[in-house]
């Protein structure tokens, strides 16, 4: 398996293993976060601004990884979308003043923006270095054994 394929398969299981934890409130250290909205707020680990919202996006950058990991070309745009996205959540906490980002529905804190540069780094690395393998899927279709 490529290295991009197996990026979104265990950045997906972390995601989705990351927005599960996000909703157990003993893993939640700091209780409610000032100016954010909703419940689940917290210092996940004791390091990381989340809240419900946030948790969901984990999940849903979980699954997504997790869907596309069998196929090079799906892989590749993942790691490029996650390159993106994280690029702009890097900008949206450098830019924001306090933790409440984005009126408090997305909570980000310097670990959070620290965790999204290495992921932009490994997104765009991996989408610009991904090779497809000789004989692997053309245009969408699965690999031949």
């Amino acid at each position: 398996m490529p290295i991009v394929q197996r990026f979104a398969q265990v950045f997906g299981a972390v995601y989705v293993l990351v927005g599960i934890v996000g909703f157990i409130p003993p893993l939640l250290a700091g209780g409610s976060l000032p100016g954010v909205v909703g419940p689940f707020s917290g210092l996940l680990l004791g390091l990381f601004a989340v809240n419900w919202l946030h948790n969901l996006a984990h999940l849903s950058l979980g699954v997504a990884g997790l869907a596309v990991h069998r196929s090079f070309s799906a892989s590749k745009a993942y790691a490029l979308a996650l390159g993106v996205s994280h690029a702009g959540l890097v900008l949206l906490g450098l830019l924001s003043g306090s933790v409440a980002t984005l009126g408090g529905l997305f909570p980000l804190n310097g670990f959070d923006n620290i965790l999204h540069v290495l992921v932009t780094l490994a997104g765009f690395a991996l989408y610009f270095t991904a090779r497809r393998p000789e004989g692997g899927e053309r245009s969408g279709a699965p690999a031949r054994a």
